[in-house]
């Protein structure tokens, strides 16, 4: 069959979803040339024009640099930071991490393992589906450490809390909670919100991403207009992506050019040493796939859930024995898809060939990255339930 470069495949697909000055930045790692040999190539929309935060026009070569709001892609900066913070999943339980802060019996004794494959037993509260319940922890206690540890000492919606490890939630404050108690809090008024940007800095510097940071409103002025669906933001709007302590599940903000780093990075691309390299297989393997809990006041498992990697889901592929790794992100404002082919699991450990990072004003990036990704192995790359 003769080659055919995806570009303007890709192009189509970017030109087709964007409208107005809807923010787009997209890297795809492939073949391009049909060389064998994959490279990385920039992506924007070619046909409409795009705005930054204060309403001017971003220039072609500044998109690259043009900060964008990642939301739960931050999860698996969030493993990965843990990890390094302490040494292992496996044997850690949110208790044993952060034994100075006192905690009832069932937030303590959560494993982390469990935490980074989305089987914490914390309702899920990404609203697929909404809780009929409500929320399980209000925001007004999500604004600094001290107040949430009051909140959970307090019991309030215990009965909520599923057994860990007994099914599948999308738990964004469990993935919180691992941010915090990967840095090992010696009492609740410590600022762990600077700490862990301070950990995601050394994270980013060793792979070059120096854009990339917890958000601040310093940032505002150099990020894309943020849009609520198909209308920009106001100039002077709020771009904060969600309350303070959330910052583990979906506060991080960066660019196309560090996010290419970081697919490379999870690709095996960047000739990462061989404990790296265990790191990344380690982080990569599939888990068990569970049932998902229900939001009926019981733990009763209701339907099959996804399955997971730590931080990452596969979605399903049609068409196609490969296997793809990927997350999808979302806050106001604001989303992001990154999506790799599998290469752990193959014999020869090759790195990836085929990868994907799009960050999107607006809701646009999912189906964008899965339509990209679709291409690149022709074959459709279906929507999974990772959305946060």
């Amino acid at each position: 069959m003769a080659f055919s470069d995806p570009s303007s495949a890709i192009q189509n697909i970017i030109d087709a979803a964007v409208s107005d000055y809807m923010g787009m930045a997209v890297y795809v790692f492939t073949d391009f040339d049909g060389s064998g040999t994959p490279s990385a190539k920039f992506f924007s929309p070619s046909k409409t024009e795009v705005w930054d935060s204060n309403h001017d026009v971003v220039s072609a070569a500044k998109l690259p640099n043009t900060l964008f709001e990642i939301g739960s892609i931050s999860k698996v900066f969030t493993s990965r930071i843990f990890y390094s913070l302490q040494g292992t999943y496996d044997g850690n339980t949110v208790g044993s991490c952060m034994p100075s802060i006192s905690l009832p019996v069932a937030i303590s004794g959560i494993p982390v393992a469990n935490i980074v494959t989305y089987a914490s037993g914390f309702p899920q509260d990404n609203d697929e589906p909404p809780d009929p319940r409500g929320q399980f922890c209000p925001p007004s206690n999500l604004q600094n450490l001290a107040d949430l540890v009051d909140w959970f000492n307090s019991g309030q919606h215990s009965s909520w809390i599923c057994p860990a490890g007994h099914c599948y939630t999308y738990s964004n404050l469990a993935w919180s909670l691992l941010a915090i108690v990967g840095l090992n809090p010696q009492k609740p008024y410590v600022d762990v919100y600077d700490g862990y940007n301070a950990q995601l800095a050394e994270l980013c510097a060793d792979l070059s991403m120096s854009n990339t940071a917890l958000f601040s409103t310093g940032q505002v002025p150099s990020m894309a207009c943020g849009y609520n669906g198909t209308q920009p933001y106001d100039v002077g709007q709020s771009y904060k992506p969600g309350p303070t302590m959330e910052f583990g599940a979906g506060a991080i903000v960066s660019c196309a050019s560090d996010m290419l780093q970081w697919l490379l990075y999870n690709m095996g691309q960047l000739q990462p040493s061989p404990t790296e390299f265990a790191i990344l297989q380690m982080q990569q393997q599939a888990s068990p796939a569970r049932g998902k809990c229900g939001t009926t006041g019981t733990c009763q498992v209701q339907t099959q859930g996804p399955t997971v990697a730590i931080g990452w889901f596969f979605p399903k592929i049609a068409g196609a024995a490969g296997r793809v790794l990927s997350k999808d992100g979302s806050v106001p404002g604001f989303s992001s898809w990154m999506g790799f082919e599998s290469w752990v699991q193959n014999g020869a450990n090759a790195p990836s060939g085929n990868g994907v990072v799009v960050l999107s004003a607006g809701s646009l990036a999912s189906s964008v990255g899965q339509k990209i990704m679709s291409t690149l192995l022709s074959a459709e790359v279906e929507g999974g339930l990772s959305s946060s």
